[in-house]
């Protein structure tokens, strides 16, 4: 398997891995607001705007541990506009 093919096999495994465990800790961890984002109150959006910044503190070393045990270091962008990059280790 040529390491662009392994790559995607584990990637399709890490969704998988993720999204359970963003289902559980999103049912433990969900906004009080019933309005969309848009029409938010200053207080609900910063309600939002701190659940999201939870999530990336609780995921980032699990995601990183992950993919360390698979050979892949995970390199993380300055800027959530962009996206995340993975190197292959030697």
């Amino acid at each position: 398997m040529d390491n662009q093919a392994e790559f995607m096999a584990l990637d399709a495994e890490y969704r998988k891995y993720v999204g359970k465990l963003q289902a559980a800790w999103i049912a433990r961890n969900r906004s009080t607001s019933r309005d969309v984002l848009e029409v938010m109150s200053p207080r609900d959006r910063e309600e939002v705007d701190n659940i999201i910044a939870r999530w990336g503190r609780y995921i980032t070393p699990l995601a990183e541990a992950w993919w360390r045990e698979r050979g892949y270091e995970v390199i993380w962008p300055d800027d959530n506009s962009k996206p995340v990059q993975f190197r292959k280790l030697d």
